[in-house]
């Protein structure tokens, strides 16, 4: 592996998402929450939201999405490893390694 600290986009206990950038974790983060808003929208038949809606909206999407990036020390790890994350989960190195592709 040539990148031993990766980034990695958790909803929920799962990895969604693995990035050698925070960048781009934390852009892909916020793009699955801008997805998750516009759905909200959809879903409560809004075609052309004012601000406040959208604000309710992401509010909502947040409720429903919960997504964070956390980091991950790669090293030393092959792929039938498994890696504790600070909030006591745990992920293999194998679905990292699938999302990072």
């Amino acid at each position: 592996m040539t990148e031993n600290i990766l980034y990695l986009a958790m909803r929920d206990g799962e990895c969604e998402y693995a990035s050698a950038s925070k960048m781009k974790a934390e852009n892909f983060v916020e793009q699955q929450y801008e997805q998750a808003t516009n759905e909200v929208l959809n879903e409560w038949g809004i075609d052309d939201p004012s601000v406040e809606d959208i604000d309710e909206a992401a509010f909502q999407a947040g409720y429903d999405e919960n997504y964070e990036v956390v980091k991950v020390d790669m090293s030393k790890k092959t792929e039938d490893d498994t890696i504790e994350l600070p909030d006591g989960n745990e992920v293999e190195v194998s679905d990292i390694l699938e999302k990072l592709k």
